[in-house]
């Protein structure tokens, strides 16, 4: 007969378990409890816990409970999953609500599709960028776009302690600040903390007090810029704001100053391509500085012979270096009204690897093979080295091409007309090409600043003419020939890719256009690239061509890096990267390095250990370089385009309506200036939104609608926050 053991004994002998480690003890009771929260002191006893392991045990639930993993609740826990808790981060902060944006697999999505709405109560004063615990449940009552989740959290995992700007405000009782992005109501200066900022300063600060709401935060001024009425003030701001690089260090300056001085010894050319008797030129702005890029173009009777030669930046920029460890935390130049802040020092940048005339210059060539209808034949990439024949300018050559040119811009490029004539021809084929495959044309309202001693004087158009479109045709197809050899040489890369648009916000853009009068039924149908551009061309040239072609820009993906191709959508491409700008693009100066260990006979094998590993997480933070650089770019110009409507108060300008919402309407004019016209300035009466595309008058039948001409009065601006306030003109 068996031996019967105690309750104690049974449990200690099953098999294995006095031999696990704590944590699998504690989650094989916390799984057993399912949503039943348990004890502290009864998982002690649960476990089995022995006094040794007692300071591991409480190690062990604080760091679960830090990672989200666990759910503390007095002196109860239990796993968050089975309670249906979700960890997210809180991305938008109102004075009553905000927005959490859950995290999938770890990584914060960038689509806001699936943001959490959450009511101010329930937020325990979270601030954005804060990682948090979500107890989430469908929406009362009648969900807005993106709100068909409510939520409320439990639980702040990580607090978001970067510093943020603002202005700082003087109120009765003290100063206080309204932040730019982070919030839209005052927090509390600490007293004591201002360190000299003043009330209107643009200042950084940071959070020292939390509360247990939001307007019990308190913050501290670390830094000052000045007066937030100063567009060049607060573009400083910005920069602070999205952690811009602004200065390179000494390591880095000194690296570049070395290569610099170093130039180019006669024993690299010999293992190049000697291009220097070829008619090769740049084409760029007249103010540029950092030439990446000269083209050359020949032909027979059956075939265009294109050559794009790039700055050999990767010869100089070498893997691991101070120089390539600065360029990819920048990942990208920024450039914002008449400033550059450059992805490498201007030793490189504007010197020894820009493409300047007359000079003896490293480069990386594609030359490409066209058949007379444009399509690409063979391709063949060397490492060359050129002597450019004339920094050609943008607007002298449109000058020649349009027999508009003076005498003095005629003899500058006098040996070289012959080919600017032919580039023009080629030019046309490859643009009709890259439209009859359905490529959208999509038009851009790009303004120049004119800035003055950091005062802004003038805004201008930006007007892009042949030779414009002529070098974004060559560098389209280097750039495809490019992925191409990648897909064919199966080597990690990479890839420019551009998704096909989600369907909601297609089904968004029919919705629109049907009640704009635009017939747009074939965007409910696995919409092509060319249904896109079919409509763009059926409002060509009519009132509600910027309104559609900014809804369109509005639908589609963005494009991004990434080492998977998936083709590009708004090109029509199944192959794509960037190749042609490495002076102020980390992603092209990655592939020249793939495609120069390439040239040099390294196996496919070596090369996926060499650079698999190092893509993705390239085309990851280039992609976010990309996005914060666009973002400084955008935040700025507004702050500019405020200051300068600041001189105009009380005149009257011509504008169109290019968007409609319940609170107002917004109006463009002419110098690309975009201002409100908010409802509680209209004429007295009752304003309803009318299918997204009207705001309508109940009584009087009054219409503003998108596309519509009004005439406007500028009333005020605020430059810290890039705001421009219309009224209707009398």
């Amino acid at each position: 007969m068996a031996r019967k053991l105690s309750h104690k004994k049974a449990f200690r002998a099953k098999p294995g378990f006095s031999r696990q480690d704590v944590k699998t003890r504690v989650m094989q009771v916390l799984k057993h409890q399912k949503q039943e929260p348990i004890g502290i002191h009864a998982l002690e006893v649960k476990v089995q816990l022995k006094h040794d392991e007692r300071r591991e045990f409480y190690d062990l639930l604080e760091q679960m409970q830090k990672s989200g993993e666990l759910w503390r609740r007095r002196n109860s826990v239990v796993l968050s999953k089975n309670q249906g808790l979700i960890q997210a981060q809180i991305v938008t902060l109102n004075e009553k609500f905000g927005f959490a944006r859950p995290f999938v697999e770890g990584e914060l999505p960038a689509d806001k599709a699936q943001d959490i709405f959450l009511p101010g109560r329930f937020m325990l004063g979270a601030m954005p960028g804060d990682t948090v615990m979500l107890r989430v449940e469908p929406k009362k009552g009648k969900a807005e776009e993106g709100e068909n989740r409510e939520g409320a959290v439990v639980q702040i995992l990580k607090e978001n302690d970067a510093p943020f700007t603002g202005v700082v405000v003087r109120q009765p009782d003290g100063y206080y600040l309204r932040p730019d992005r982070l919030a839209r109501f005052l927090l509390e200066i600490e007293k004591g903390q201002l360190h000299g900022a003043k009330d209107g300063d643009k200042v950084l600060v940071k959070i020292t007090h939390r509360g247990d709401s939001h307007f019990a935060h308190k913050v501290s001024v670390v830094n000052t810029f000045g007066s937030a009425q100063l567009a060049q003030v607060c573009c400083q701001a910005v920069l602070a704001n999205y952690n811009a690089r602004t200065e390179f260090d000494e390591a880095t300056l000194l690296e570049a100053q070395k290569i610099a001085e170093r130039g180019i010894p006669i024993s690299e050319l010999s293992e190049r391509m000697d291009l220097t008797d070829m008619d090769i030129f740049t084409i760029d702005s007249s103010d540029s500085k950092d030439l990446d890029d000269a083209v050359s173009l020949e032909e027979d009777e059956e075939h265009f012979f294109l050559g794009v030669h790039i700055a050999d930046v990767s010869h100089y920029v070498r893997q691991g270096s101070p120089l390539d460890l600065e360029a990819y935390r920048r990942g990208t130049s920024v450039y914002y009204a008449d400033q550059v802040i450059p992805m490498l020092p201007k030793e490189l940048s504007n010197g020894i690897c820009s493409l300047n005339p007359d000079e003896v210059r490293l480069t990386f060539s594609a030359l490409i093979t066209l058949k007379k209808s444009g399509e690409i034949e063979g391709f063949r990439f060397v490492k060359s080295y050129i002597r450019s024949r004339v920094k050609g300018v943008y607007s002298e050559i449109n000058q020649i091409l349009d027999n508009t040119a003076p005498q003095e811009i005629v003899e500058k490029y006098k040996q070289l007309i012959p080919q600017i004539q032919l580039m023009q021809k080629l030019a046309h084929i490859l643009r009709k090409r890259r439209f009859d495959r359905g490529a959208m044309n999509i038009s851009s309202n790009e303004s120049k600043f004119i800035i003055e001693n950091g005062k802004i004087k003038d805004i201008v158009p930006r007007l892009g003419g042949e030779s414009e479109r002529m070098i974004e045709e060559f560098m389209l197809t280097a750039n495809e020939a490019a992925a191409t050899l990648a897909m064919e040489q199966e080597m990690p890369f990479v890839y420019r890719v551009h998704e096909q648009p989600p369907v909601i916000k297609v089904n968004l853009l029919h919705n629109l256009l049907t009640k704009l009068g635009v017939p747009a039924e074939k965007l409910l149908q696995n919409p092509q690239p060319k249904d896109f551009a079919n409509i763009l061309e059926s409002v060509r040239g009519t009132e509600l061509e910027p309104a559609v072609n900014g809804q369109l820009l509005r639908t589609m993906s963005k494009a991004i890096y990434s080492e998977r191709n998936i083709g590009h959508f708004g090109l029509v491409l199944e192959n794509y990267a960037h190749f042609t700008s490495p002076i102020r693009r980390y992603p092209d100066l990655t592939i020249h390095r793939i495609l120069t260990s390439y040239l040099n006979g390294m196996p496919k094998d070596k090369l996926k250990k060499r650079y698999g590993s190092f893509v993705p997480g390239a085309s990851k933070n280039s992609s976010q370089m990309e996005v914060n650089a666009m973002n400084i770019e955008r935040d700025c110009e507004a702050c500019y385009k405020a200051e300068y409507m600041s001189g105009y108060i009380g005149e009257q300008f011509e504008g169109r309506i290019t968007g409609v919402a319940a609170y107002g309407f917004y109006v463009e004019l002419a110098n690309s200036v975009e201002g409100m016209v908010s409802v509680h300035d209209l004429p007295m009466g009752e304003y309803v939104l009318e299918e997204g595309i009207e705001l309508k008058e109940a009584r009087s039948g009054v219409v503003y609608r998108i596309g519509q001409q009004v005439r406007v009065q500028v009333a005020s601006v605020d430059v810290s926050a890039g705001q421009v306030n219309f009224v209707l003109a009398d």
